[in-house]
């Protein structure tokens, strides 16, 4: 189950949302490392995986904010927010079909998974470096997943439906645009930090944006 801390009706202009119980399975993790025959995985293999995974468990903060925004025009590839935000992807004109908002999210882990790893990078511990990294991106993925579903309750609870996820990094969406994204969020005390290269800090955090808009008919 997942903490709604702000709207349990509607979608608020604003929101934060708190993923709870995410857990790391070992065979993702295993699978994340190209094993694909799980039964001939060698025990030490498992065991660290095991390890790295309740690591992981251990040390995860996840935490995610959100914000709706209406949407002033998207044509083309160019997407551009009533806040006077705009965003350029090819990917935006299907997408966003039949939407008039945005929700826009920051999501984070938290920092302890990257100190973790650093430390055991520098100790020398490489394999199981690999398998905690691993597992903080598996966690990542899991957190966002409860932040969509967390999302969709929401925005059904307004006859509403959310598109797909973009995210800048992918497709033709330029890494660059993390600036204005989280311009969004000014004024509120983030737990992520943007970086000049436009990477995020903690490592373990994703951005992105859902569309919004009428349920199918």
């Amino acid at each position: 189950m997942a903490a709604n801390q702000n709207d349990e009706t509607g979608l608020g202009p604003h929101g934060r949302f708190v993923p709870q119980g995410v857990t790391i399975p070992t065979d993702p993790l295993l699978r994340m490392q190209g094993y694909r025959d799980l039964a001939r995985v060698r025990d030490r293999v498992r065991k660290i995986a095991d390890e790295a995974a309740a690591q992981a468990e251990s040390l995860i903060t996840p935490v995610a904010h959100y914000r709706r925004v209406p949407i002033a025009e998207c044509a083309g590839a160019s997407l551009r927010l009533e806040t006077g935000a705009i965003f350029h992807s090819n990917g935006f004109a299907k997408a966003l079909s039949g939407c008039s908002e945005v929700v826009a999210f920051l999501l984070t882990v938290g920092p302890q998974m990257d100190d973790a790893v650093a430390k055991l990078s520098v100790d020398d511990d490489l394999v199981t470096a690999l398998f905690l990294e691993m597992a903080g991106w598996l966690a990542v993925e899991r957190a966002t997943k409860q932040l969509a579903v967390h999302l969709w309750s929401l925005a059904g609870a307004e006859g509403l439906r959310l598109s797909r996820r973009l995210a800048p990094g992918y497709a033709d969406w330029s890494l660059a645009e993390q600036k204005p994204l989280f311009d969004l969020f000014a004024g509120i005390d983030l737990p992520i930090q943007l970086l000049e290269s436009s990477a995020m800090m903690p490592k373990k955090s994703r951005s992105g944006l859902y569309g919004l808009g009428a349920m199918d008919v």
